[in-house]
């Protein structure tokens, strides 16, 4: 029996079939390929979840306000302080006292050669004159030097007393003492004496209150300094002032 061949018609200018991919030609399978043309992504980083705002101590707190306040009532007390110095004076116009020496007295002057020791005392009068109308001033004491070269040769004290407004006082101070010299310093003593031109240094210590009207304020230190220059150091002789140079300050 013969075998007939079917004929399937064919219409001219229609697409030909579909050829199989390669894939299927070459025998792979095309799920794996698929998987190799996915791009890869990295995984998202982990993020940590933020921290809670951290609680400020109450302590701390305070603490911070304390300071605050205590540095804000020194400030102002400070500006206060300066304003009512600054009216103090504009109103008063305060004045810095006046010292001199007027007169220096040697009653006792011995020079021991053997141990290098001199023993003295002298009677300085010195005059303060206080130039301030509406200020007094108070002396509280205080102490007195004389000293030839650097070397203190005697001391004394200051009288306490109240001087007013435009007055002069002439207080009397007495000095003593007992003063080791080394072999330079006597040496130079001597050749002094023997030109007429010793040089000596009184300066005075001396704490004091300015009084404002009815206003008595804090103590302040007054130095005086005072070089003299003397013919001599003769006992028993008022000495000779040559030169006579003095300077105040006040130390608040």
């Amino acid at each position: 029996m013969a075998d007939y061949h079917r004929i399937h018609p064919v219409t001219v200018g229609s697409p030909p079939p579909p050829s199989a991919p390669p894939d299927q030609a070459s025998g792979k399978k095309s799920g794996r390929h698929d998987e190799q043309q996915l791009p890869v992504t990295a995984p998202a980083p982990y993020a940590p979840a933020p921290l809670p705002p951290p609680r400020r101590s109450r302590r701390r707190s305070r603490c911070c306000r304390c300071v605050c306040w205590t540095l804000l009532a020194v400030a102002v007390l400070a500006v206060a302080l300066g304003a009512t110095a600054g009216i103090l004076y504009l109103v008063f116009r305060p004045k810095i006292p006046n010292f001199h020496v007027d007169r220096l007295t040697v009653t006792r002057f011995d020079v021991n050669t053997t141990s290098m020791t001199v023993s003295d005392a002298f009677d300085v009068d010195v005059t303060a004159t206080n130039p301030n109308r509406r200020i007094g001033i108070y002396y509280d004491g205080g102490e007195v030097t004389a000293s030839f070269n650097g070397t203190e040769l005697c001391s004394g004290a200051f009288p306490a007393m109240y001087q007013g407004h435009r007055t002069t006082v002439r207080p009397r101070i007495s000095l003593a003492g007992e003063t080791r010299l080394d072999s330079a310093v006597a040496g130079q003593l001597v050749q002094q004496q023997q030109a007429g031109f010793v040089p000596l240094t009184v300066r005075a210590r001396v704490p004091i209150r300015i009084k404002f009207g009815a206003i008595k304020l804090w103590k302040m230190t007054g130095k005086a300094n005072c070089n003299l220059v003397v013919d001599s150091l003769q006992a028993g002789t008022q000495l000779r002032i040559r030169s006579n140079s003095c300077s105040f300050k006040l130390k608040i």
